[in-house]
């Protein structure tokens, strides 16, 4: 752990190093360690200076883990931008690059073929398309995807957080099959019209147990007027412009243990439909507006909640 300016550090045989808010310093003495497997940096948001990154990391060949969260790299062409010399690091399993102030990931993030997790939360919204596609690995992948993300062989993803309805309506869902955790969003950087997200895409996803849906409308039914039914999901969280919810909330989702409802304007009581939510725990509604004046639960409700919050 390298966390104190003053004392003196030596990391010849480190298999894995953490740095404490100090990485300008850390980069600046040029250590050499080629037996490193894990770095990772803690701290507040510190920009890199010079080109010290770039010539210590191509010694590191055997690098499984990098996060590098927090860590603002210097601009090209007037964007943030990655390390080329990170493309170099062909037996990453996690790279981790949230709250970057990036906007952008470079074409050479197809070479990390072993990769399994890429955390790019709390950046900007990525627009371009990504090219995941050689990443067979692939079991986590976290960030704010607007533009069309390109997914090959994805039979060990889990969790998908968070692509535009736009880049989730060009996806083969039926490749989905072990996703556990999914986000949707509509973006206000691409044109969403004639873009309804429909859950009969769902219907494939047999293990996915939480889900948050950040979007303006969906269908319940797909084109066969079945109601679609989430048998496995626990958790779901729902932003979106509907004003009544379904009547049959327990039979679509059964086996349903938290939910959180925010910014909807509901013109009906909610109650009578979660109420019957059999193994509801956890109830929130967040920045909800109702327009009638009271709300009614019966002696026979909510069987197992827990927690109730009205906000």
């Amino acid at each position: 752990v390298y966390d104190d300016p003053v004392a003196q550090y030596s990391s010849a045989t480190c298999r894995r190093e953490v740095v404490h808010h100090q990485i300008n310093r850390y980069l600046s003495e040029k250590h050499r360690n080629k037996r490193m497997r894990s770095f990772l940096f803690f701290g507040e948001s510190e920009d890199l200076v010079g080109r010290d990154f770039e010539t210590i990391y191509l010694k590191l060949k055997l690098l499984r883990v990098l996060d590098l969260g927090g860590v603002r790299f210097p601009c090209e062409e007037g964007k943030k931008s990655l390390p080329e010399v990170i493309g170099d690091l062909i037996h990453l399993r996690y790279l981790g690059i949230a709250d970057t102030f990036l906007s952008n990931l470079p074409s050479f993030i197809s070479n990390l073929r072993f990769l399994q997790t890429l955390d790019a939360s709390g950046n900007e919204s990525i627009r371009q398309t990504i090219d995941l596609r050689n990443l067979t690995s692939l079991r986590h992948v976290i960030g704010k995807f607007v533009g069309e993300l390109l997914i090959g062989d994805t039979v060990n993803l889990q969790t998908l957080r968070s692509i535009s309805s736009y880049s989730w309506s060009k996806l083969n869902h039926e490749v989905f099959i072990n996703l556990r955790d999914l986000e949707i969003f509509d973006s206000m950087w691409v044109d969403q019209r004639g873009v309804s997200l429909d859950l009969s895409s769902f219907s494939k996803l047999k293990n996915l147990r939480a889900l948050t849906l950040k979007v303006s409308t969906f269908k319940l039914s797909s084109e066969s007027e079945e109601t679609v039914r989430f048998q496995t999901l626990v958790e779901l969280t729902l932003r979106c412009d509907i004003r009544r919810l379904p009547k049959d909330m327990d039979v679509i989702f059964p086996s349903l243990e938290s939910l959180t409802l925010v910014r909807l304007r509901l013109e009906e009581d909610p109650m009578p439909a979660l109420e019957k939510l059999q193994r509801l725990e956890d109830l929130s509604l967040t920045n909800c507006s109702y327009s009638e004046a009271k709300m009614s639960i019966s002696a026979q409700g909510f069987s197992r909640l827990n927690k109730l919050e009205l906000f």
